[in-house]
């Protein structure tokens, strides 16, 4: 277990059960749904294609309450191979999470609404995530404070 944990160090936040419970279920992917909340900062689950046992995944959702959970595509689909270790497979999701959401902030920073409020509604609340929405409203605070 140590080396898999060396491989995707997420997993030290797990505990031996959960992991093993992880491992034992290597060739559904699906059943690390459960345990993402663990290795993820609000991350509830992955949303995979609409096909039946897909093994693409495009989305991330969030840990909010069931009426608010905010759900983040992923700018290109994670796609996990027949006998790809589980470990290897979650770096790359973790890694995707990454740019999907550093793309995102870029898009939401030169799309920042300097006129009406009304732009600034649609902006904050329909556009883009809320992380990156607080990232850009820091960053422009900044840079008027400069």
């Amino acid at each position: 277990m140590e080396t898999k944990r060396l491989a995707f160090p997420r997993f030290y936040f797990l505990s031996n059960d959960d992991l093993l419970q992880i491992l034992s279920q290597t060739r559904n992917p699906h059943a690390v749904q459960p345990h993402l909340r663990k290795c993820f900062d609000n991350i509830n689950r992955i949303k995979f294609t609409e096909e039946e046992d897909s093994r693409e995944v495009r989305a991330m959702v969030s840990a909010e309450p069931e009426n608010m959970p905010e759900e983040v595509a992923f700018n290109e689909n994670v796609i996990i191979s027949e006998g790809d270790k589980v470990e290897n497979w979650l770096k790359r999701i973790e890694e995707t999470m990454i740019t999907s959401l550093r793309c995102l902030s870029l898009k939401c920073y030169h799309e920042y609404p300097h006129g009406k409020i009304e732009c600034r509604k649609d902006w904050m609340f329909a556009d883009y995530p809320s992380q990156s929405v607080l990232l850009i409203e820091m960053v422009r605070w900044q840079e008027l404070m400069t």
